[in-house]
């Protein structure tokens, strides 16, 4: 499962959330921000996540790219983890791009201040030249009590 969402955020929020790259901080740290709240809103619309551990979120600053892997883990060290989600924080070209293994990119004009959120299965990649800063979201999904 892909889906992409366009202008999740604004581009003054990202600059927000961009100032929080550097700072050193746990699950849930970042969660009382209200653009956060409205990332969530947003992946709300699409599944049923359970915010609580272990799902967790972060800004992540890479010079480098992902190689190809799934949100489950190299080692299978995620197996919690049934999504994906990523919102690009930074506008410039240099801040690559996002390819699912189906040949699908998002470039960083489409990904910028959009939410990508993916089921943890699917193959996908980042390549960039310079700095990304991209928020992420690893969810457990909701169990529904019968």
């Amino acid at each position: 499962m892909r889906v992409f969402i366009p202008d999740v955020i604004s581009p003054e929020e990202a600059e927000a959330l961009v100032s929080y790259h550097n700072t050193k901080h746990c699950p849930g740290s970042i969660d009382h921000l209200e653009v956060i709240a409205k990332i969530k809103k947003a992946v709300e619309q699409v599944i049923k996540p359970n915010w609580d551990l272990p799902t967790y979120t972060r800004i992540e600053k890479l010079d480098r790219g992902h190689d190809w892997h799934v949100d489950t883990g190299s080692n299978g060290h995620m197996k919690w983890c049934d999504y994906g989600c990523s919102v690009l924080l930074t506008d410039s070209e240099d801040a690559g791009f996002l390819e699912y293994r189906e040949d699908k990119k998002i470039y960083p004009k489409e990904h910028y201040c959009g939410l990508a959120i993916h089921s943890s299965d699917v193959e996908h990649r980042t390549e960039q030249q310079g700095g990304r800063i991209t928020f992420l979201a690893f969810i457990a999904e909701q169990q529904i009590k019968e």
